[in-house]
């Protein structure tokens, strides 16, 4: 495999406080895909990636599945898993390749008894992908910038361009969701499934610059696997996610990070991990995700590296671990995607039964909610968060429009769970996004 070139970014990189200060310097007139990283540096987050599509591939919702997944595989196919033997050791994990959307529907094309037949169809495609040769990349750790390819020269403004978020409101009463949540307490308690997330949808309007209120929510919630994705149809779609999804290396280690349990940063942190029924919560996922990596691992690489830690993020706590694997050498990317997706930490447990009961409750399509964004790079490395924390926009004809912000926030249901406790997680959840009317007013 040829060697990718990168550079140090010259000069005007010391003007950039943030790596997320480069979508406001990114060109108007120019399209862009970002993965945003921050919030404490590790190695699951220690890169940023900011790129130009050259082209998209569109998965349209109401495609069959098997067309669906014969058009994902073809465009995988440009980023070989053969690559991995021969890919480079060079540090930074983006060297060119695929930037991706993947809505939470493209499961039902690899599971299809869990295909909705109560909403209406979707309104966002099953999935994007963004072929990127042209990217500037922040090493966090460093905090020096590296050019892939040729991206556009920045355009460094003297103030962001204005945004305005107004009227976010729940699309129904914390009645409704609680009833929903009693609603999977008698299906648990009839032995049809361990865990269901069930999520709840927020609604409101922004008007003004999509990329300067994707930098806000960035920022100010330090979104530790953050993303902007500007689609062909004008759509916009903006994660704050704290959950890393999968993380791939060039040698075929492959890790999941998944979240459960959640407590508002208000509180103090040990009620989390006092909490036997957060616990027991995040262990249900650490065996779906175990047993969903062993499909596509060596046998006997599969193993639980972290069983619970806590991570405290700007407005939360959550409870998190780590289960790690060896990739089998004939694994495809599809292979991967279909042994996993969507992520258990938000279906549940069991995985198939979770994912039916989702689309019995809940009245409308999650649409990229919960399903990944991250990237498949010719290096033959790849990462994905979980798409939470995410806002999704609509397009607009002029950047100054009012385009309509949708948003969810949702819960892991078990056996003990509390229906007014679980309406307050997803409150204290909004809060990610809520925060931002009050940055607005600050500027």
């Amino acid at each position: 495999m040829a060697a990718v070139s990168t550079s140090l970014l010259s000069p005007p990189s010391h003007q950039f406080q943030r790596a997320a200060d480069m979508l406001l310097a990114w060109p108007a007139d120019e399209p862009l895909v970002a993965l945003v990283s921050g919030g404490a540096a590790h190695s699951h987050n220690a890169w940023s990636v900011f790129a130009r599509p050259s082209e998209s591939i569109t998965l349209p919702a109401d495609a069959p599945s098997e067309a669906t997944l014969a058009s994902l595989d073809s465009a995988l196919a440009r980023t070989p898993r053969e690559a991995w033997s021969e890919a480079s050791h060079d540090a930074m994990p983006f060297t060119g390749g695929w930037l991706l959307a993947l809505g939470y529907a493209l499961g039902a094309c690899f599971e299809p008894c869990v295909a909705s037949a109560q909403h209406s169809p979707s309104r966002a495609p099953h999935g994007v992908l963004h072929w990127c040769e042209d990217a500037w990349c922040f090493h966090h750790a460093s905090r020096t910038w590296h050019q892939v390819g040729h991206p556009p020269a920045l355009r460094i403004e003297s103030s962001p361009r204005a945004w305005q978020m107004r009227g976010l409101r729940a699309a129904a009463c914390d009645a409704a969701y609680a009833a929903k949540v009693e609603r999977v307490l008698a299906y648990i308690h009839a032995g049809d499934v361990y865990q269901a997330n069930i999520a709840r949808r927020f609604d409101a309007t922004l008007a003004g610059c999509a990329r300067s209120f994707a930098h806000a929510a960035i920022t100010t919630n330090g979104a530790w696997f953050g993303a902007l994705m500007e689609q062909p149809s004008g759509e916009c779609v903006i994660s704050m996610s704290p959950e890393l999804f999968l993380r791939v290396e060039a040698s075929g280690k492959i890790t999941t990070r998944p979240i459960k349990g959640t407590r508002s940063s208000d509180i103090a942190a040990n009620e989390l991990l006092e909490s036997a029924k957060d616990a027991a919560e995040l262990a249900m996922i650490v065996d779906l995700m175990r047993n969903d990596l062993g499909r596509v691992a060596e046998i006997g690489s599969v193993r639980v590296a972290e069983s619970r830690l806590l991570e405290t993020h700007d407005t939360v706590h959550h409870g998190v671990a780590e289960i790690q694997a060896q990739l089998r050498a004939n694994a495809s990317w599809l292979d991967v995607l279909r042994a996993t997706f969507p992520p258990g930490s938000v279906t549940g447990a069991p995985k198939v039964r979770a994912m039916q009961i989702i689309d019995e409750l809940e009245a409308t399509p999650r649409d990229f909610y919960c399903g990944a964004m991250g990237f498949i790079s010719k290096s033959g490395t790849a990462a994905f968060n979980v798409a939470i924390r995410t806002a999704q926009l609509s397009a607009t004809t002029s950047v100054n429009a009012e385009r309509a912000l949708v948003y969810h926030a949702g819960c892991g249901i078990v056996a003990e769970s509390d229906p007014h406790a679980e309406v307050a997680e997803t409150h204290a959840k909004v809060r990610a996004l809520s925060r931002l009317a009050e940055v607005a007013r600050a500027d």
